[in-house]
């Protein structure tokens, strides 16, 4: 049992990396190139998603503490993926800061959700490596879709980047689903 939730969260944070990983390098260049606005207010759009994101990570955790880990978690991923497909529906600055702060909003529900998952899968013995392990797959997932993410802006444009970008986040709640029903 052990084994496989340990190999079920890699797979949730590995699919939840590669939706924000997507986003990362083509970001400025979508706000810049779709909205004519200037890297100012790409700077700004990514400080509101970050600053949101770490105000609400407190009642984030405590939401968690509340309603559990897995329909906080189940929560904030579902929220992502909205976010991430909204972008193409998007068609004004001021859309773009409504996303950026519910994106923000959904971010923080799902990491206080995964960190309280991975010390409880973790276990007791071998807690570093465990957590190292989940660490290691959220950096190689987001570095990987960064790499991606100049490629499929350059040969398809935005739109397939955010589609995919909903799509792992999708995938993420999907597993999310299926670890809750297999572990509980």
């Amino acid at each position: 049992m052990q084994k496989l939730s340990i190999k079920m969260m890699v797979t949730v944070i590995s699919f939840s990396s590669l939706g924000i990983g997507f986003l990362g390098p083509a970001y400025s260049m979508f706000v810049v190139r779709r909205f004519s606005a200037s890297f100012l207010h790409a700077g700004i759009l990514s400080a509101i998603f970050l600053l949101v994101s770490a105000i609400f990570k407190m009642p984030a955790g405590r939401l968690v503490d509340v309603y559990g880990k897995w329909k906080v978690l189940f929560a904030g991923v579902i929220g992502c993926a909205l976010s991430s497909l909204s972008y193409i529906f998007a068609s004004d600055l001021i859309h773009l800061y409504l996303i950026e702060f519910f994106f923000g909003i959904s971010f923080a529900l799902q990491r206080p959700a995964l960190l309280v998952l991975m010390m409880v899968m973790s276990g007791k013995l071998n807690r570093g490596l465990r957590l190292g392990i989940f660490d290691s797959t959220d950096d190689i997932a987001g570095a990987f879709a960064a790499l991606l993410s100049g490629i499929v802006v350059s040969s398809l444009g935005f739109e397939p980047l955010f589609l995919l970008c909903f799509s792992c986040y999708s995938i993420s709640g999907l597993f999310i689903l299926k670890s809750r029903m297999e572990i509980g």
